[in-house]
């Protein structure tokens, strides 16, 4: 079985909504800092289905850039 370029482009395209998910709650104010938190807790726990949940319900719930 050989390596080919492709099989790392499938591990990280499910990674890609966690990613951004972390880079956007770590650069964005909440109106209460537990909220940060907890967003950031479940999107690391839960990191497919937890990105995606985030881009979904939580982006509108984030505030200004820091």
């Amino acid at each position: 079985m050989t390596f080919a370029w492709w099989h790392v482009l499938v591990a990280l395209i499910p990674m890609l909504p966690t990613f951004w998910s972390i880079v956007h709650i770590w650069g964005h104010r909440f109106a209460n800092p537990t909220q940060r938190a907890l967003w950031l807790v479940l999107v690391v726990f839960l990191p497919v289905i937890g990105g995606l949940i985030y881009i979904v319900a939580g982006r509108r719930k984030a505030g200004a850039p820091l």
